[in-house]
């Protein structure tokens, strides 16, 4: 039983009206009673009826059509039958134009008809439930649907966003790389001025003029080499970085590069060690690139390697392979740090952003080294110093 559930009686004998209130009443039910089927339509129209008790046979409209009526107002509508034994068959037949149930008259067992009440006002609190449920089901998938209609939209406006921003970053870097090439035309023309200058064609220099000059130079190279790295970064983001293999001398490549970072280790007394095997086979590859990965590592080994200290280059064959290695005595890599070492623009810690530069070069060289279809290793220990051991492959052999 629900309490304060309401209850429409619809009978055209009083006697019947008057009983079944007086029973609903005390089991805590709210009875409504209507003498016939015009004024039961009124009363489900005006109030929210919990379950209909209907007699079957009424003056006028009989229970059947009354039943018709009343669930074009409410679909959601409990009704219950009541008919005497000899009219069941009508009562069935009410049932299927959707009666909740019957009760025969005249009632032999009270608790029947109670029972029968408590499962029709059960039956029309689930269907309420189940109608809100299923409005509230329908709403949310409105919403559901609309949302995804916006995020479609959102998918659209974002692709029409992402070509442009692609647009317009293939436009800067096609312009910056206009801008950089420009440059390098124009540090060239100084560099060569610089030379011809020092070369005193032009007139006799003086002591001082000429180490002016030899500053100035040397200033110019680290230039042309930073717009270097910057040109090769970029194309190699694009994707559009080439190589032009053949047999390349790793010893000839590290002798190199050696002798252009000479003058720095030897302003900071640093020792240049470098170990190469007399027999040791050629690799195929980039001569000018693999000179600017080699050329870095032991630019950063000696700008991070205290005064005193010493710098190491090893190279070795294994299989068809050779491992190039730079040691350095430098104040090492912390680990948390280790796997952002390649990135563009990166620095270490606080003696690398002292030592100055972009933090470019290693960058270059893992781009260069990827290149080449080889690997690079990173050994390192804080106030030990650090090895990168760059591994390239494709050994040049005789046969």
């Amino acid at each position: 039983m629900v309490e304060n559930a309401r209850i429409l009686i619809i009978d055209d004998e009083e006697g019947m009206r008057d009983f079944l209130s007086f029973v609903l009443k005390t089991e805590g039910y709210q009875p409504l009673t209507a003498t016939g089927a015009q004024e039961a339509l009124k009363l489900v129209e005006r109030d929210n009826i919990d379950a209909i008790l209907t007699d079957l046979k009424m003056p006028g409209m009989d229970g059947i059509e009354l039943l018709r009526r009343i669930r074009e107002r409410d679909r959601n509508a409990v009704v219950v039958i009541m008919t005497a034994y000899a009219s069941l068959q009508s009562a069935l037949e009410a049932m299927k134009y959707g009666a909740y149930d019957y009760l025969l008259k005249p009632f032999d067992d009270i608790d029947t008809v109670m029972n029968t009440i408590a499962r029709a006002v059960e039956r029309r609190r689930l269907t309420e439930r189940n109608t809100r449920l299923l409005d509230d089901l329908r709403r949310a998938n409105l919403q559901l649907n609309q949302m995804y209609e916006d995020a479609q939209q959102q998918v659209v406006e974002f692709e029409q966003a992402y070509t442009e921003l692609r647009t317009l970053d293939e436009l800067k870097t096609r312009l910056m790389t206009k801008v950089f090439r420009a440059l390098l035309a124009s540090l060239a023309h100084v560099k060569g001025h610089l030379t011809l200058l020092r070369s005193e064609r032009l007139g006799p220099l003086s002591d001082e003029q000429q180490e002016t000059l030899g500053v100035m130079k040397q200033r110019t190279d680290e230039l042309i080499r930073l717009v270097n790295d910057i040109l090769y970064l970029q194309e190699a983001e694009a994707g559009q970085v080439q190589i032009s293999p053949h047999p390349v001398s790793l010893a000839t490549v590290v002798e190199r590069a050696c002798q252009s970072v000479q003058v720095k280790a030897d302003e900071q007394a640093i020792a240049l060690d470098c170990d190469i095997p007399e027999d040791l086979p050629c690799v195929l590859g980039d001569e000018t690139r693999l000179q600017q990965a080699v050329t870095h590592l032991l630019e950063n080994a000696v700008k991070f390697s205290p005064p005193f200290g010493r710098v190491s280059v090893s190279l070795r064959q294994e299989g068809n392979q050779v491992r190039l290695t730079v040691r350095d005595q430098g104040e090492g890599i912390p680990a948390d740090k280790m796997q952002h070492i390649f990135d563009h623009l990166y620095q270490a810690d606080s003696s690398q952003q002292r030592a100055g530069g972009l933090g470019l070069g290693l960058a270059v060289v893992k781009r260069i080294v990827d290149a080449h279809g080889g690997a690079i290793e990173v050994s390192s220990q804080e106030g030990k110093g650090t090895a990168i051991t760059l591994i390239l492959p494709n050994v040049v052999t005789d046969d």
